[in-house]
């Protein structure tokens, strides 16, 4: 197949600059997981150390020109992360709802003590604002040693006592082996019917709350839950709680959405600003501004301006590297290369090559290249010429593109073949000798 083809070129700065911008995103990937874990009290020095001698292997195989093995595993790696990220936050955050449920456990208990040493007149008044604190909702440390004092004061109060010697004996008989109840065991006969289910969620999604966007936007909630665990009415509080619910549910989703679209942005941003800042300063200032309490819709306009800049500005890099691979190439094999064509090509969507061995003919090469496909085919530069010698021609660039394919490869790019017709399927193309001055009169131009 020694006819016009269609080719597809993929260049070894392309590929390159594929690498480079996964290790980009890995940077990222691992400064936030360390910013968290460290945040959420869970990295070790071990972890740290073994995560960035992980991220330095993956760098070295770009030092390596293991491409290919890179661009699998960083992806991976970055999968890894961040699954490991979310891992660590919901073990942060069943601690902390585990806390909150034990703090709302002593402060019924507490009340419960209270409720029962009311009778007792005996109780000293420390054990009594003590419980009185944790009632409240007080987090006292020494909670659970404070409401064994309260059972202990309430198991050994003395009642007055009406019965005889005779009768206290008898009854002391009676009362045989039986075992002594003890204070959990006393908390269980005594605290209410099953609690509800809605307060797990509650008090996890409060967690979450404090843990991840801090006290200030938990406390609304916070301050919601005890309206509503003080209502009286049964129907007007299950509707507070329900209410409660939905709105936490609702939030966590989208901060989450929030913050998962912050972290693109801000990874886009970056690279923005390594490749291609100049000109667009004022919004790399818009997204320095951007946190998670920013507006989802705000965040995702300013993630597809960012996208839109970076397609294009990686479009136009391949592209030129595409069009000079080609051209560095077919110098390589003896055509003449001149000043201003790979502009030329960029502007008018092709440009001829002559080769000084086969005077009358040339190569002719199309497409904008930004996609990667171009056209390539020998070509007649006059009409007036033997016809015969066509088909020769077209063999031979049949040879040539295939050492044309090898020094790609050789440099780290491919070319590969995607369509093709056969030597003297369609006569060869006649393309004057326009093209022999479109180079030089581009390059003049852009010396004016």
């Amino acid at each position: 197949m020694s006819g016009p083809k269609v080719v597809r070129i993929v260049t070894r700065e392309e590929i390159i600059a594929l690498c480079e911008g996964h290790l980009r995103r890995l940077e990222q990937a691992v400064v936030r997981w360390e910013t968290e874990a460290d945040r959420l009290g869970q990295l070790t020095e071990q972890e740290r150390t073994a995560t960035r001698a992980r991220q330095e292997r993956l760098r070295a195989l770009l030092a390596q020109d293991a491409m290919r093995e890179l661009q699998k595993a960083v992806p991976i790696e970055i999968e890894h992360l961040q699954r490991d990220l979310l891992a660590r936050e919901e073990r942060a955050v069943l601690k902390a709802a585990a806390q909150r449920q034990q703090q709302r456990r002593l402060q019924e208990n507490a009340s419960l003590l209270l409720k029962a040493l009311a009778s007792r007149p005996d109780t000293p008044q420390e054990v009594l604002q003590a419980l009185t604190q944790l009632a409240n909702g007080a987090a006292l440390a020494n909670g659970e040693q404070l409401l064994a004092q309260g059972f202990a004061q309430l198991s050994s109060g003395t009642e007055p006592q009406p019965l005889g010697q005779e009768q206290r004996e008898l009854a002391q008989r009676l009362k045989g082996d039986a075992p002594a109840v003890d204070l959990e065991q006393w908390l269980a006969a005594n605290a209410q019917a099953t609690r509800d289910p809605r307060l797990q969620q509650i008090d996890r999604h409060i967690a979450e709350l404090q843990l991840l966007q801090g006290e200030a936007c938990a406390e609304p909630f916070v301050q919601a839950l005890a309206r509503a665990e003080a209502q009286i009415q049964v129907q007007q509080r299950n509707l507070l709680l329900d209410s409660l619910v939905i709105e936490l549910a609702s939030g966590t989703r989208d901060f989450q959405q929030r913050r998962d679209t912050l972290a693109k942005l801000q990874g886009l941003a970056s690279e923005l600003q390594t490749h291609a800042a100049e000109g667009h300063e004022t919004l790399l200032a818009q997204v320095g501004q951007c946190t998670t309490a920013s507006s989802l819709a705000e965040l995702d306009e300013l993630t597809g301006r960012c996208e839109a800049i970076l397609t294009a500005h990686v479009h136009a890099q391949a592209a030129l590297a595409r069009r000079q691979a080609m051209l560095q190439g077919l110098a390589q094999l003896g055509y003449e290369v001149r000043e201003g064509m790979t502009t030329a090509w960029a502007e008018s969507g092709k440009v001829v090559l002559r080769k000084p061995s086969t005077p009358g003919y040339g190569v002719e090469l199309g497409g904008k290249a930004d996609n990667g496909r171009l056209q390539v085919r020998a070509v007649a530069l006059s009409a007036d010429r033997d016809k015969q010698r066509d088909q020769d021609i077209e063999t031979i660039w049949c040879s040539e593109f295939a050492r044309l394919q090898a020094l790609l490869q050789d440099g780290g790019g491919e070319l590969l073949i995607e369509r093709a017709l056969g030597v003297g399927e369609v006569p060869l193309k006649e393309v004057g000798e326009v093209y022999d001055e479109q180079a030089a009169s581009v390059a003049r131009q852009r010396t004016l």
